[in-house]
């Protein structure tokens, strides 16, 4: 008669969430939604209405703006953004903002004024 396999050992519920989250994303879900908080307390409305997060890529935040002058200002906000941003999400893990003029198009929100990272 074949001996009996084991079993495994019982996993701690902490354990089989991370298992869950890690392939649908959550981790980086939960990231856009800090990056969308700290962006909405940190800029102000008038300059809020104009841009438009796009990713993060290799630790830079690319941010779209509709015309030049939101990027000026962008630079200006830029040191007040990642003070927030490494408060939030930990040092360095955002190390820079990148902003590209974009084609106009306004960032979607909804009726509380809370857009969506694309």
């Amino acid at each position: 008669m074949a001996k009996r396999q084991p079993l495994p050992r019982p996993l701690a519920v902490k354990e089989v969430l991370l298992g869950l989250m890690k392939p649908l994303g959550w981790e980086h879900l939960e990231q856009q939604s800090r990056i969308r908080q700290v962006w909405e307390q940190i800029l102000p409305r008038e300059v809020l209405a104009h841009t438009r997060l796009l990713e993060v890529r290799r630790r830079e935040l690319w941010v779209e703006v509709n015309a030049p002058a939101w990027s000026t200002e962008l630079q200006f906000l830029k040191p007040a953004i990642l003070l927030a941003l490494a408060k939030s999400l930990g040092p360095g893990a955002i190390r820079d903002v990148k902003i590209r003029i974009g084609t106009g198009k306004p960032q979607v929100r909804d009726e509380e004024g809370v857009g969506e990272i694309v």
